[in-house]
């Protein structure tokens, strides 16, 4: 990388942290501290930020955790820089929650020794983290012409690039109406309807928990380029019961990690607006 774009990293750190702030986090509580130095971001979780009564272990706060990370990943994109990542470098990949939630070691380290300008699609999923940031992500209503079937097969596969799976469950509880892995939707849902996805990883360690978030923020990113509305039903990931029956009805051996509507608000629901951005001062430090 030329001198110039190492310099320009360091001028446009504050930018990227900004971007990634925007990521989907656990009841929008933005729960990282990033810690920047030469040519190289890290992430750690923010142990005052954890909600104890709803996330007792921190699942949902290294899923948030995993989604900023993805957003970070996006917005060194497009300025022209390549992220090299390794998740909980501090350990064989499995790490342990006495550490990973206690803000001590980070949970992923994202260096940068390269450049390459951004491919129209990662300009495509930049333009929907700006919508996210505006608060619109997610929120305006389908196109007539919007096929589900296609879109949610490109969110299976959106998901499948991160290293997690989603499966689709149609919203008229018929278990036989399933969709896994690359498979597109059963049948055709078109013209606005709803239908629930469902977020999994092959186990629940630490590291498929980071996987889950970057897949969440992947997939969210992909369905607002898509023009899909797309939003995480919070109580659903809350409540362990909903997330193993999910799993039962889905014959997965995995663990469910999210639950995700594809598709307009309900009639008489309101999507509120997203929490203020927590401040540089809080999740950013730059070492000399």
């Amino acid at each position: 990388m030329r001198a110039t774009a190492l310099t320009s990293f360091r001028e446009e750190i504050e930018a990227v942290v900004t971007a990634a702030s925007y990521a989907p986090s656990i009841h929008d509580t933005q729960p990282w501290h990033w810690l920047v130095g030469d040519r190289r971001l890290d992430l750690f979780a923010d142990p005052s930020r954890l909600l104890g009564a709803v996330d007792p272990d921190g699942r949902q706060l290294l899923i948030s955790c995993g989604a900023a990370l993805y957003y970070a990943r996006i917005a060194l994109r497009l300025r022209g820089f390549v992220p090299d990542v390794v998740v909980l470098p501090g350990g064989p990949g499995y790490g342990g929650l006495h550490r990973d939630l206690a803000g001590k070691e980070p949970l992923a380290t994202i260096r940068v020794n390269a450049a390459k300008p951004a491919d129209c699609w990662e300009r495509s999923l930049g333009a929907a983290a700006y919508l996210g940031h505006a608060g619109h992500a997610g929120r305006g209503p389908i196109e007539p012409t919007t096929d589900m079937t296609g879109a949610v097969a490109a969110l299976q596969d959106a998901a499948g690039l991160e290293g997690a799976w989603l499966a689709t469950l149609d919203d008229t509880g018929d278990d036989d109406h399933l969709a896994t892995g690359p498979t597109p939707l059963a049948g055709d849902r078109r013209d606005g309807q709803n239908a629930v996805a469902v977020l999994g990883t092959a186990a629940d360690r630490p590291i498929d928990r980071m996987t889950a978030g970057q897949a969440l923020a992947r997939v969210l990113l992909t369905a607002t380029a898509l023009g899909v509305p797309a939003c995480p039903i919070g109580h659903a990931q809350d409540i362990d019961a909903i997330r193993v029956t999910l799993r039962e009805i889905l014959r997965s051996t995995g663990t469910v990690q999210m639950v995700i509507r594809l598709g307009p608000p309900l009639p008489g629901g309101v999507l509120g607006e997203p929490a203020p951005r927590r401040p540089l001062s809080e999740i950013l430090t730059i070492a000399d």
